[in-house]
């Protein structure tokens, strides 16, 4: 749970003593896992600060859902739309367990903006940050096989959320194959095989819709164009 302003990413460069004018302007707020924040193309103002939990940033187009990103504590929602002149909301965003945040309104987090030219620049960072993980899926969704976009994905779950566990490494994640199949584009019937094969082969292991990396080196050479960088598979960097 995060408990300073300051840990949330975008007002990282406010002075310390500084923040203590912006606490007011806040609204502490609880929601329930699957709750729904914005509807896409939907008109309001809000924005966000994530507290805890995890949400799943989405769009829907023929009743099929895709996962853009999923994002974190210390991570703002609702700050693009806030910034421009379109209040219509870019992307759906729901709960994917018991989330704790700090709300504001368009109008003071703009006075913020204005007062604090550091807000802007992360601002920037951030939706740099968004826009790679946004150009790694379109690759995935449009040039890889399904071994190629599920190994693909599971080394970014690992960069990002992967810690050392009984000789093996673990994906601190509980993550459906629903949910990586929205992620990837494919159905959850070809997830649910190919993860099996991955099973079978001795490259992962599934407890609980907790992922094991047993083989982290033959993973690895299942990625297409593996990222030259491990570094660039971060999702959100400090």
């Amino acid at each position: 749970m995060i408990t300073n302003l300051t840990d949330i990413k975008i007002f990282a460069d406010i002075p310390r003593d500084e923040i203590q004018y912006i606490i007011p302007l806040l609204k502490e707020r609880h929601f329930k896992k699957n709750h729904i924040f914005m509807f896409e193309n939907d008109e309001s103002e809000e924005v966000y600060l994530i507290r805890s939990g995890m949400v799943k940033i989405y769009r829907i187009y023929e009743g099929k859902e895709i996962v853009l990103s999923i994002t974190m504590a210390g991570d703002i929602l609702g700050e693009v739309e806030a910034l421009s002149n379109d209040i219509h909301r870019i992307s759906s965003i729901e709960a994917l367990e018991n989330v704790s945040a700090w709300l504001m309104n368009k109008q003071d987090f703009l006075h913020i903006v204005d007062k604090y030219p550091s807000v802007l620049r992360n601002a920037y960072k951030i939706l740099v940050a968004r826009t790679r993980i946004l150009n790694r899926m379109i690759r995935y969704l449009t040039f890889y096989d399904v071994r190629g976009k599920v190994s693909n994905l599971i080394m970014d779950l690992y960069y990002n959320f992967g810690v050392p566990f009984d000789n093996v490494y673990k994906i601190e994640l509980k993550i459906s194959q629903t949910l990586i199949a929205n992620m990837l584009g494919v159905t959850r019937e070809s997830i649910s095989k190919t993860l099996g094969e991955f099973q079978s082969e001795g490259l992962i292991d599934i407890r609980d819709k907790f992922l094991y990396l047993l083989d982290m080196d033959r993973l690895e050479s299942i990625c297409n164009e593996t990222e030259e960088f491990p570094n660039l598979r971060k999702w959100y960097n400090n």
